[in-house]
């Protein structure tokens, strides 16, 4: 199903977890992502973990304005040999789930909670958190 920012910003908005949407670069080691492996794809670990680090602005108020640099678990799911595509050191907004002390990010086959970082998207989540249309890709 289609998955977009306003999907991730509703369902952040609603979830008893604590988000923290960025706006920034993840920096990882790309060499820990999960790799399909040809003879068997199914074979490629359902969930990787992997340290990161986040570093941009904040959605705090009405704009991203609070300047954050901490460090992020990279949750990458797969589904079989489908997995969460995510570079190290690209621009992305994401969607950073407060677990204890660690910020998770997660991404999968779908998108997840990670977007590129362009001028729709930001829009979609401003508007969204200035309570402006938010319209979801996937119906609910």
């Amino acid at each position: 199903m289609p998955w977009g920012p306003a999907d991730a910003y509703l369902h952040a908005a609603n979830a008893e977890s604590v988000y923290n949407v960025i706006a920034g670069e993840l920096q990882f080691d790309e060499g820990l992502l999960p790799q399909s492996h040809a003879d068997n794809p199914n074979d490629t670990p359902p969930l990787t973990l992997i340290p990161a680090q986040l570093s941009g602005k904040m959605l705090e108020g009405k704009y991203f304005s609070g300047r954050v640099n901490v460090p992020a678990v990279l949750e990458v799911e797969c589904l079989g040999p489908w997995c969460g595509g995510i570079k190290s050191g690209a621009d992305y907004v994401v969607f950073a789930e407060q677990r204890g002390q660690e910020l998770v990010v997660r991404a999968n086959a779908c998108g997840g909670f990670v977007f590129d970082d362009t001028p729709e998207v930001r829009r979609q989540v401003l508007d969204c958190h200035r309570g402006k249309a938010c319209e979801p890709a996937q119906p609910r």
